[in-house]
């Protein structure tokens, strides 16, 4: 194969720290009242906070409601954000806390409604029809992803809650120590015992 001559332009290679610089540009403007800027920090969030919200909410419905709402207060909080290069770990923050707020909720209703035999069980799947978006779509269509999906409710909301953070985010230890509001070494105590839980709900499912 020939080589490129050297007056083609090639590809541009944005590096993490470039990606990081232009968003907090964007977010910048976005604290200045720019809603374009915004809408492009929504852009490259949403889907990721989808999957976040199905992981830990087990319904697309509640995910979506969860999704806007912490978009939302994201908007009206953003002037607050003292570090714009600390827009991710405060969206996840924000998105996070909700999804726990939701599950906390659900706990206190079956607490309240005992003999409620359909408020007693978190849905574990998708209603029929309903599709993720397509990041998430080909690992759910596998029966690994359909037993994850029923495993990861059997988690308490707090252990789900920083397992989906590490393993399908990719969050580091101190991010989502600030997403969730605890210590470091509490993260790492819950994502070790979370992977024990799900390891042994999994074995079936090899």
């Amino acid at each position: 194969m020939l080589d490129q001559p050297d007056d083609v332009p090639r590809p541009e290679a944005v590096t993490p720290s470039e990606r990081a610089l232009r968003e907090s540009t964007l977010v910048v403007r976005a604290q200045d009242g720019d809603a374009g800027a915004f809408e492009r920090l929504v852009h490259s969030y949403e889907k990721e906070l989808l999957r976040l919200g199905y992981r830990m909410l087990s319904d697309l419905g509640e995910a979506q409601d969860a999704v806007q709402d912490s978009l939302v207060l994201s908007w009206r909080q953003l002037p607050t954000l003292e570090d714009p290069r600390a827009f991710q770990a405060w969206v996840y923050q924000l998105m996070t806390r909700r999804c726990l707020n939701l599950l906390r909720s659900r706990r206190r209703r079956r607490t309240s409604l005992t003999g409620e035999g359909d408020l007693d069980q978190e849905p574990a799947q998708r209603a029929e029809g309903d599709h993720l978006d397509p990041p998430s779509a080909a690992a759910q269509s596998s029966a690994l992803g359909a037993g994850l999906d029923v495993a990861l409710t059997t988690l308490s909301a707090e252990l789900r809650a920083c397992w989906v953070l590490k393993e399908l985010h990719h969050l580091s230890y101190p991010e989502i120590a600030y997403a969730i509001g605890v210590p470091v070494a509490t993260v790492r105590g819950r994502i070790a015992r979370a992977r024990l839980h799900l390891a042994k709900e999994m074995s079936e499912w090899r």
